[in-house]
């Protein structure tokens, strides 16, 4: 076996922390961390270092044992095992499911290949040979290829992988088995393209070309399957917030009528009182009628379903110290269906009532509500106002909670329920104020 060169020893270890590097690249936004997972990492690059400098005497074996047309391609699959090693590894640092750690490892070793095909394939060997021969200038080219492609998929991957709550697939034998095949046809043709690189010069660039387009195409599966699961769990959220809906709107309606009851028993109650001569009564009395006239107070529109939402929700706000200003102009809401108009409603102003709960200032703890019908379409919007800065990302705010993935369903509904009826929703927020406008076509 000969002795390898200080490149050669650069190109084995390249590989290990180029992959490394990739796989933490999505891990860190997406899985939840184990104690001393620091420290574990750090051995984990220490233990691949190491390893990765046995390819030379698996070289020279193959070499020794295969012709030299064979001898290429089976000192390639080394990097099988040493790939499928770091996967595993990920487990030890990160709390994921076997699933997950396949992701994240077809992932990265489709993103390491991406600069290693990029520097040693086209500028290297192809376009400027003569890289090779300053070893510190061949690193420094290789980081910063690694900078530039990690730095653009951290920027794709993170936000949609952050807001996957530490897992993305769960270990049924249908998401192993895919991803097992995903990787075998992502091993299979980086190793044939590599071969072919090797075997004829004459179709070098074409075999590096087609191994590049071969793994951006993984990536762009990885992020779609990524988005997919996204909204597939969100779609779930929102049926299931549409169910409760419905069960929340029995449940108030209930209730309103209830109390309507109460209120018309009060009456009688009152005019009962009325006729005694104790000033304590009558003073009972007078608060009695005072309640009751605040209440009626809460009736805006002659639509029941629009007052039993509103009366439900004026009541949670005077209980938080928030006012609920309505205009109501013209209803033409007969085309939602109730459970689809509560949502609506129901999530609008708490949206707001989100916004304004922890403001210092009574003044601003006001939530304005407008609902008119005009030119064929309902508006129906809210204003409210907010403490710090807001974002807005595909449309909607972006949470600055912990735990994003459990926040933002309420405008997701409305925005789900505004193109259901061929309507729209849209967000804005400016000096302070936080505005959500909502468009139906009235439908007969």
């Amino acid at each position: 076996m000969t002795v390898p060169t200080p490149v050669a020893i650069f190109e084995e270890l390249r590989f290990v922390w180029e992959l490394m590097a990739a796989e933490y690249l999505f891990l860190l936004p997406f899985a939840r961390r184990k104690p001393q997972w620091l420290r574990r990492t750090l051995a984990g690059v220490v233990l691949f270092s190491v390893l990765s400098q046995f390819y030379f005497p698996w070289q020279g074996f193959c070499q020794g044992v295969l012709p030299l047309s064979m001898a290429d391609l089976f000192t390639g699959l080394w990097y099988v095992p040493l790939a499928l090693a770091t996967m595993l590894y990920n487990r030890v640092c990160f709390q994921i499911t076997v699933c997950d750690a396949l992701y994240i490892g077809i992932s990265g070793y489709a993103a390491q290949h991406l600069v290693y095909v990029t520097v040693h394939e086209l500028l290297a060997l192809d376009w400027y040979p003569q890289l090779t021969a300053c070893l510190p200038l061949y690193a420094l080219v290789s980081l910063a290829a690694c900078g530039l492609l990690y730095g653009l998929l951290y920027r794709v991957m993170a936000r949609p992988l952050s807001l996957c709550g530490g897992e993305l697939n769960q270990d049924a034998t249908a998401h192993i088995l895919h991803y097992v095949l995903l990787l075998a046809v992502l091993i299979f043709c980086t190793l044939s393209c590599q071969h072919l690189f090797h075997f004829d010069p004459a179709i070098r660039i074409l075999s590096a070309q087609l191994g590049f387009l071969i793994c951006a195409m993984i990536l762009g599966i990885q992020y779609l399957s990524c988005r997919n699961i996204l909204a597939q769990r969100e779609q779930a959220v929102i049926h299931q917030m549409l169910r409760d809906g419905e069960r929340h709107y029995t449940h108030s309606k209930e209730l309103i009528e209830m109390v309507n009851r109460s209120v018309h028993d009060l009456k009688h109650t009152c005019q009962a009182l009325r006729t005694m001569d104790e000033g304590e009564r009558l003073a009972f009395v007078s608060e009695l009628e005072q309640n009751v006239a605040m209440y009626r107070r809460l009736v805006h529109a002659d639509n029941e379903a629009v007052n039993t939402i509103l009366v439900e929700k004026a009541l949670s706000c005077e209980k938080e110290g928030i006012r609920l200003a309505c205009s109501l102009g013209h209803l033409e809401l007969d085309f939602l269906s109730l459970p689809d108009l509560y949502t609506l409603l129901g999530n609008a102003i708490d949206n707001a009532v989100e916004g304004v709960r922890n403001l210092p200032d009574p003044e601003k703890r006001v939530v304005q509500l407008s609902i008119q019908t005009s030119g064929g379409f309902v508006s129906i919007q809210t204003n409210n106002y907010y403490a710090g800065e807001l974002t807005l990302e595909n449309g909607l705010p972006r949470t600055t909670k912990r735990d994003p993935a459990g926040h933002g369903y309420g405008l997701k509904s409305i925005r789900y329920l505004a193109r259901k009826y061929g309507g729209s929703m849209s967000v804005s927020a400016r000096d302070g104020v936080f505005v959500l406008q909502i468009m139906l076509p009235v439908q007969s």
